[in-house]
Formats: C-alpha cells, sequence, structure tokens
C-alpha cells in the first residue's frame, strides 16, 4: 500500500509536493478507509486541476521513480529524458528529489532519492543522495542505509543489524570496499546493498515497484488483447473467458458476446473478438476493435487489471482514467475500492479528471480530494488538498462541485476564444 509520495524539483513542480494516502482526522466515510498496522489508510484519490496545471507531472514524476528503481541506475541508455525533467523556470541548480513511503510484505519502508542531471543538455549524472528506513510498528524509524554523493553510511544500531541479519563486525570489514566501489549512476539499493547485505531486504522493496504499482499514462483503446506466456493457453483462456463475460453481462454492453482466443497455435496472444448471432447461418466473428465503442474498450481493459489489483492489493494510478468512460461507471469502480468486503487486501485507486461530478462528499472525503494547481508568474505547480482548507472553510455537508466552479477552492480557468474568431473575421 502506498502510503505517500513526495517530490520536487520535477517539470512543473520547484517546490516539494506530497500525494498522501494516510487519512486525516476527518470521521466520515471511515468505513471506506484501508485499516492496516494501526493505520487509516486512503482507498483512492482523485486530483484536479486545468490543462497544463500539473497533474500528469503527478503520474509522470512516480513513474518515473519507479523506473529508476526497476532499471537500479540513472544511465541515459534506460533513462534518456532525464535532462528534461528538472524546473526549467529559474536558474537554480538543485537535485531532483523523490521519497517514497510504503507496506509491502508486511513490513513499512521508506525510500528517497535525490538526482542531480543538467537542465536540457545531457551532461553528468549523479546519485547525491540515497536513504532506506525500516518503519516499526510501533512508528519509530530504522534507518538502514544512508548514501551521499561520496560514500555510503551502514546503520550499526542493534535494530538496524538485527533487521537486516548482519552483526557490527561484518560492517566494519566491508566499509572501505563498499565506499571505494560507489557509482555515482548506480541505485546503492539494487547494487551493494543487495549483493552485500540484504538480497531479501531488496527484494521486498522491489517487489512493490515491480508488482504493486501500475501506472498507465496513455490507457488506449486499441486492440484489447492477453498474453499466454505457457503453453497451457486453454486454462488462459477459460480464465479471462469467464470474467470476461460476467462482465459484459453486468456492464449490458449489448447483446453480442464477447471473447478471447488464439488466432493461431503459435501465437502467444490471446485477441479480443465479438460475436453476433445470424440466423439461420450461425454466428459471425469480427474483431472487437472493429465494433465496439471506445468506452467499451476501454471498460475491457480496465476489467483485465481488476483480477490483479485486487487479488495482490496493488495501487493502480492512471491519468485522465475516466475519459470514454460514463461517469456512473467510474463510480461503480470507485466504489469497489471503498467496499471493505470486496477490496480486502488493500487495493488504491489514483487518477486524474477534469470531470467535477466526482466532488461529492458521499463518494469522496475531503483528504481523497486533490487539487494541483500553476502560478502563472513562477510558473510553479503546488499540490493540496480539499482537507488543507480545515473544517471550518470546508464543511462536510457542503456542496463541492458548486464551490468548485465557483472557485473556492482553486482558480478556475478560463480561456477567450472569441479572439480567435475575431482575428479571422477581420483578417489578421
Amino acid at each position: 500500500m502506498l502510503l505517500n509520495f513526495e517530490f520536487c524539483n520535477f517539470r512543473s513542480f520547484k517546490d516539494k509536493a506530497r500525494l498522501t494516502m494516510k487519512a486525516g482526522s476527518q470521521t466520515t466515510l471511515n468505513e471506506h478507509l484501508i485499516y492496516a498496522d494501526k493505520k487509516r489508510i486512503l482507498p483512492s484519490a482523485v486530483i484536479y486541476g486545468a490543462n497544463a496545471s500539473g497533474k500528469s507531472n503527478v503520474i509522470l514524476a512516480l513513474d518515473c521513480f519507479r523506473d529508476i528503481v526497476l532499471f537500479g541506475n540513472i544511465r541515459p541508455d534506460n533513462l534518456p529524458d532525464l535532462e528534461l525533467y528538472p524546473f526549467a523556470h529559474d536558474n537554480d541548480h538543485s537535485p531532483i528529489h523523490f521519497g517514497i513511503d510504503f507496506i509491502n510484505m508486511g513490513r513499512h519502508f521508506k525510500y528517497e532519492l535525490d538526482i542531480m542531471v543538467e537542465k536540457f543538455i545531457r551532461g553528468m549524472r549523479k546519485i547525491v543522495y540515497e536513504s532506506l528506513s525500516l518503519v516499526m510498528k510501533n512508528g519509530s524509524e530504522i534507518n538502514l542505509f544512508t548514501r551521499s554523493e561520496n560514500d555510503v553510511n551502514i546503520s550499526s544500531t542493534t535494530q538496524a543489524l538485527s533487521a537486516m541479519h548482519i552483526n557490527k563486525s561484518f560492517i566494519e570489514n566491508i566499509s572501505d570496499k563498499l565506499n571505494a566501489n560507489i557509482d555515482g549512476n548506480t541505485l546503492f539499493l539494487t547494487g551493494g546493498f543487495k549483493s552485500i547485505i540484504s538480497g531479501e531486504i531488496v527484494d521486498v522493496v522491489t517487489n512493490f515497484f515491480a508488482e504493486k504499482l501500475l501506472i498507465i499514462k496513455d490507457f488506449s483503446t486499441g486492440e484489447a488483447a492477453v498474453e499466454a506466456k505457457n503453453n497451457n493457453h486453454g486454462d488462459v483462456i477459460l480464465m479471462w473467458n469467464s470474467l470476461l463475460d460476467v462482465f459484459v453481462k453486468a456492464a449490458d454492453f449489448g447483446p453480442q458476446k464477447m471473447f478471447f482466443k488464439q488466432d493461431n497455435r503459435d501465437d502467444n496472444e490471446l485477441h479480443l473478438y465479438s460475436c453476433y448471432k445470424r440466423d439461420p447461418n450461425g454466428n459471425v466473428l469480427i474483431p472487437a476493435s472493429l465494433m465496439e465503442s471506445r468506452g467499451t474498450l476501454k471498460m475491457i481493459d480496465f476489467v483485465m487489471l481488476f483480477q490483479q489489483i485486487f487479488e495482490d492489493g496493488g495501487i493502480l494510478v492512471m491519468d485522465e482514467f475516466d475519459n470514454s468512460l460514463h461517469p456512473e461507471i467510474v463510480k461503480g469502480i470507485i466504489s469497489l475500492f471503498c467496499d471493505q468486503d470486496i477490496n480486502k487486501n488493500g487495493a488504491q485507486l489514483i487518477f486524474t479528471t477534469h470531470n467535477p461530478i466526482f466532488l461529492n462528499n458521499k463518494i469522496f472525503r475531503r483528504d481523497q480530494i486533490v487539487f494541483i494547481e500553476k502560478d502563472t508568474e513562477s510558473y510553479r505547480s503546488a499540490l493540496y488538498t480539499l482537507a488543507d482548507f480545515g473544517s471550518e472553510e470546508v464543511r462536510n455537508d457542503e456542496n463541492y462541485l458548486i464551490n468548485y466552479f465557483k472557485g473556492k477552492y482553486s482558480s478556475m480557468p478560463y480561456i477567450d476564444f472569441s479572439v480567435l474568431l475575431k482575428k479571422e473575421a477581420s483578417g489578421e
């Protein structure tokens, strides 16, 4: 489960921004919350903001951080665009900062990373700070290692040594070797710490990024397909078609049936087809991409993610998730994450949207509603929640939707497109 994600000096965010999934003191809709390790955790969050305010940059920051951890380095062949990411509207030369706070496999970790890169010009890249801490159930933090630009320090406290299953003399013997081999492009987490100190701890951390954190920046609605990587295609087909059949009937997409099938025996992909009755000549199979709406295809793509997210307790992060989807369908999906009888493993949903219909105190708590706003003079984006206004400024029974359009929570953009038509009419 994601508890906090923070970042700064990234794209339009100069100052530190924190997306928190820890529930505040609000008591309404407590039945929606996830409870783990005596913590109250939000099952979902919705992010609002005008065009070019920086909503997508929040998703991009998390995705960039995930890529760095999974690659284990910041080399240009893996991350060619890193020089485009620092805040570009001043002359300050400070590092990109990422920090994450999460629970995975019953353990709570905090991991931070600072990276120095040039702006726009590919040059020297280097990791200037890195830290991993284990958070105990009583809230105390045990630092496992801290790495600066030129050296690394493995913690030698009794609790840290116990967590890493090593002794103090071992650290003393390898300290010089670790510092001699520090690489400015390589994470210490997935490098020296994994190979020498504790591969088991690193596996828990990287499993979170690889298996639990699912980020979708562009939810395309092309041809839906399921990959079958083994030879037991029959079981894969049966599993997906059983799930799909239930979903199609529940969503009432029409009288047609839809199912996955192999186009040929050697094909590892199962392609989606629509089946139309053609009495008395039997049925006609047509690729679903030719017959179904964008919304239908997008929903089928989404339902294919359900099994993984709800079974494993993952985090689904999506940019403009509700594009091409009816708001009632989106509300139905949100309700699944809020239903703790269904969401038994702590799955979470984070998405950006322009649709104000979700500004509803029956759907979201104040601390689940996030706003992104960009300053027109400094071009800096800022992140805040509706709960940041305080209970006296925003009551639980207020109409969030109306107040949003009144500009109470954030400035509403207005673009006078008539200027374009006036110029065209005048021949300018």
